[in-house]
């Protein structure tokens, strides 16, 4: 007997090794408000013609450069990531869960759309964070991997511990907030700020109490390229960080590969870069921004930014193919949403889709979304299946050999990837949140600055089910937008994207049985909608209606 168990248990701890041999190491890169047109992979038969109009229109008023020029720097920007997604997959019909990026992020995070967590708007996540246990990185910790996310983090609270600590550095013992700081002691402004507070998180929602080893990054919109002092290091802050943020994101997620590869333990890692957000400037190391020149500084920042992380991608796959990793590494590639398309994010921006983050049009939601994984994924190319940013971790803990969570909105892709299935995960997707002007172009037809704009602007959903986008924008108040000064009623919109990607032509009167079919979908959501945490309740009530 006591033979027979001793063999059980050395069966059962072979095959557990032989588990974790076989489990692909897993890497999820993420940039920030990079457009569908921005990406090599997808702009090879684009023109200008499909750019947006009303872009073009802007670009040609304000900037130094012309459609054609931004086009022919968008197709040599990402050689690295066009290879990886015509050696891997990519998927030509894939969303991010929201137009914003916090929202975005958080149900990446969770597998679940921002709505259920009364997340409409950044601010919703921002006030409320991410819940404890809800991160789908502790199903593959809890699994043995090793675990670290490294760049923008934005699920959580700031802490305001930080400004306290301030306070009593200086002997007072007030309890005050960021903006009462300002006005009672502008002296120690600065001085919290450098504290890093604007990139500081809750200990309870830090990183590593939900579900990572190893956390380098900030809990905010964005973080300077250069000497931030938004960044921290575990729960510790990282002072003011020396060199260009991408190359240093990337440093430290080769540190973390390296140990775990020595160490022989699977690593799952997140790395979410700070580009191409907005505050491109200072411009990017001249060994990136040398290949990009043109007459527009913001062209050439543009796009030497893009190319820096293309080629910190680069980096990475040479040390996996150095140390024999590549072939069973699964990676992952998106953007949080799309592109803002202004100023110093450039052309094509969102092509062929009109709008930008911020707004449920295509350009809002539409987002790069490309697989990797020599070992588990045969070469496939473009797919056209509905895939969203939400299906990246599903997908990760699948190819672990895990199950994801049941009652979350995220599905595998890995069936679809692997080519063992062809049926479609998502018969349908589904938004709603703040549709707004604020982040793009558009901002130029509001009659209102850029924060009383947010405030303002509608609510709207969105439904997109095969060829078709049901839109609902809810109601304008007067004094907005310059288009209609006196506002507007709340309207719904039927649009072809397959055939009339920029939403050109509405179909509602044309289609009705459809309309009423997408929108009986459409409301089978809305009983799971949760008052938001932040945002306007009457505006949230529109869509519930």
């Amino acid at each position: 007997m006591k033979i027979r168990v001793l063999l059980s248990m050395i069966v059962a701890s072979a095959s557990l090794s032989a588990l974790a041999a076989n489990r692909p190491n897993l890497l999820f890169i993420m940039v920030d408000d990079l457009g569908y047109g921005h990406c090599q992979w997808h702009n090879e038969n684009l023109t200008v013609d499909q750019f947006e109009p009303y872009f073009k229109e802007r670009v040609a008023q304000t900037q130094e450069y012309t459609p054609e020029q931004a086009l022919e720097l968008s197709k040599k920007a990402m050689p690295t990531l066009s290879r990886l997604a015509k050696n891997g997959a990519y998927f030509t019909r894939a969303f991010a869960a929201s137009s914003l990026c916090a929202p975005s992020r958080l149900a990446v995070a969770t597998g679940k759309i921002p709505p259920d967590a009364g997340v409409y708007t950044n601010m919703d996540v921002e006030s409320g964070g991410i819940k404890p246990g809800e991160h789908l990185a502790h199903k593959l910790h809890d699994a043995g991997y090793a675990t670290a996310h490294i760049g923008k983090w934005h699920v959580g609270q700031r802490d305001q511990q930080v400004i306290q600590n301030v306070l009593a550095k200086h002997g007072i013992e007030e309890t005050l907030w960021w903006g009462q700081l300002g006005k009672k002691h502008p002296e120690l402004y600065n001085e919290a700020w450098d504290a890093g507070y604007y990139g500081s998180v809750v200990p309870e929602q830090n990183p590593l109490n939900n579900g990572f080893d190893y956390y380098y990054g900030y809990n905010n919109w964005a973080s300077q390229f250069y000497d931030s002092t938004l960044v921290w290091e575990n729960f510790k802050h990282a002072g003011r960080q020396a060199g260009y943020n991408t190359e240093v994101f990337t440093d430290k997620a080769l540190g973390f590969i390296s140990k775990q590869v020595k160490g022989k333990k699977p690593f799952y890692v997140q790395l979410h870069y700070h580009a191409v957000h907005d505050y491109l400037e200072p411009n990017a190391p001249n060994r990136y921004w040398n290949n990009f020149k043109s007459p527009s500084y913001n062209l050439s920042n543009f796009y030497s930014h893009l190319n820096a992380v293309d080629q910190n991608i680069q980096r990475i796959l040479d040390h996996l193919e150095k140390t024999g990793q590549l072939e069973n590494t699964l990676i992952a590639f998106t953007s949080d949403n799309g592109a803002m398309s202004g100023g110093a994010n450039v052309l094509p921006g969102n092509a062929p889709f009109s709008g930008h983050k911020g707004m449920f049009r295509q350009g809002g939601i539409r987002v790069p979304l490309l697989f990797h994984w020599p070992k588990g994924i045969p070469p496939q190319g473009e797919m056209k299946p509905l895939a969203s940013s939400m299906d990246i971790l599903p997908t990760f803990i699948e190819a672990a050999g895990l199950k994801a969570p049941e009652h979350i909105d995220a599905k595998s892709l890995l069936g679809l990837l692997s080519g063992k299935s062809k049926a479609a995960v998502h018969d349908n997707l589904v938004w709603a949140g703040i549709h707004a002007y604020a982040w793009g172009f558009n901002r130029h037809r509001s009659l209102l600055g850029k924060n009383d704009e947010r405030n303002k602007a509608p609510g709207g959903w969105a439904l997109v089910q095969g060829d078709h986008a049901l839109r609902f924008t809810g109601t304008i108040e007067p004094g907005v937008y310059s288009e209609q000064p006196d506002g507007a009623p709340a309207k719904l919109e039927l649009f072809n994207i397959t055939a009339d990607p920029a939403e050109t032509t509405d179909l509602k009167d044309q289609m009705p049985e459809l309309v009423q079919a997408m929108k009986a979908e459409y409301f089978k959501h809305t009983p799971n909608f949760a008052p938001p945490v932040r945002w306007n309740h009457e505006k949230w009530g529109e869509l519930l209606k």
